[in-house]
């Protein structure tokens, strides 16, 4: 027969068995406190536990209602107020035990309070300082894991966006470089073998170098060369087209394909003008933990302007993965002016 336990029923199961051993331990230290000889006797153990009665009345009533509707609630005044209130009334029990209760209980022993109540309530001081603190400790505790799992899951959720978001790259580069190459082939253009092989590089890069997380820079600098090369062979030389980048890349990474969309998107909406006004201009300048990324490109005329609105799933798409993988490190200005359209983006710490 199969059996199963709810997470629920375990975790009742695990709180009952750290009640049992506080009090337990409780139990054997007392006993031992109370007993008038070296051995522990019958007496001893039907004191310790008449004793324990009122201890039970006082820490339950603060953890289950005082903790929770007034400490916890912060209303720290109200809180003390009511603990005094509560040492009173388990004083008040405890000598009411063993005047009176512990006769109807255990009808064969004679027990009095021994104590004054001065001293039944700082046993009881004890105790709620105690269990308030264990208290305190494990909600602390609980909390701690609680946030780990949350950043955990967070962590999980952000590393699945950024695959399900560096994924739809892909499909989109592949689109507008197979459009090329197949105007290419209607035109019978011997530089067919050419994009092909360029286009081969840039696959290789995403299937085979974009798994991690992060890559070399200068493998994404040299998959965004191949683009720009893809693109000349379409448009000629005639085009202003510029890639410069200032400082060294030795041992610096970025996500890959992230600066990609940017330079699709110049392509795709600039080089609209006459070649002598069509242009696009991309600077890297690389820091030591830094990364300054600018690129400019004309604005098409108008009636061509209007088409821009298609879409745009790469730009939302490295807005996501900025926020994602650089919060708070990272700076993105887009500007458009009538004739010119930027991208200023600022990395840090990378």
């Amino acid at each position: 027969m199969n059996t199963t336990t709810s997470p629920g029923t375990g975790f009742f199961q695990l709180r009952l068995v750290q009640h049992l051993a506080f009090w337990g331990l409780s139990f054997y230290i007392l006993a031992r406190h109370f007993a008038y000889e070296q051995e522990i006797q019958l007496v001893d153990l039907v004191y310790t536990f008449l004793f324990h009665l009122s201890l039970w009345f006082t820490v339950y009533a603060n953890l289950f209602i005082l903790i929770p509707r007034l400490l916890q609630a912060r209303r720290f005044v109200f809180y003390a107020l009511a603990v005094t209130a509560l040492l009173a009334a388990g004083a008040y029990f405890n000598i009411l035990t063993f005047d009176h209760l512990a006769d109807w209980l255990f009808p064969g022993y004679y027990f009095i309070s021994y104590f004054e109540v001065s001293e039944i309530a700082q046993y009881h001081i004890v105790y709620l300082a105690v269990s308030t603190l264990l208290k305190l400790s494990k909600g602390w505790f609980e909390a701690q894991q609680q946030q780990k799992r949350i950043s955990r899951l967070e962590k999980e959720k952000a590393e699945a966006e950024l695959k399900a978001l560096k994924a739809q790259v892909d499909p989109h580069f592949l689109f507008n470089s197979l459009n090329n190459l197949y105007s290419f082939a209607l035109e019978g253009s011997p530089k067919v073998p050419e994009a092909i092989l360029r286009l081969s590089g840039c696959m290789r890069y995403m299937l085979y170098d974009c798994s991690s997380r992060q890559v070399p820079l200068e493998k994404e600098l040299e998959y965004i060369q191949n683009y720009i090369d893809l693109q000349r062979l379409r448009l000629g030389e005639a085009p202003q087209i510029e890639l410069t980048i200032e400082g060294s890349y030795e041992g610096i990474e970025a996500p890959p394909l992230l600066f990609i969309p940017f330079v699709e998107n110049a392509f795709k909406h600039g080089m609209k003008g006459d070649n002598q006004a069509a242009f696009v201009r991309i600077l890297f300048r690389i820091g030591e933990r830094s990364i300054f990324f600018n690129i400019e490109n004309d604005i098409a005329p108008p009636d061509e302007y209007l088409a821009r609105k298609d879409g745009g799933i790469g730009l939302e798409n490295v807005k996501k993965r900025l926020m994602l993988l650089f919060p708070n490190h990272h700076e993105l200005i887009i500007n458009e002016d009538g004739k010119v359209f930027s991208v200023t983006l600022r990395i840090n710490n990378v």
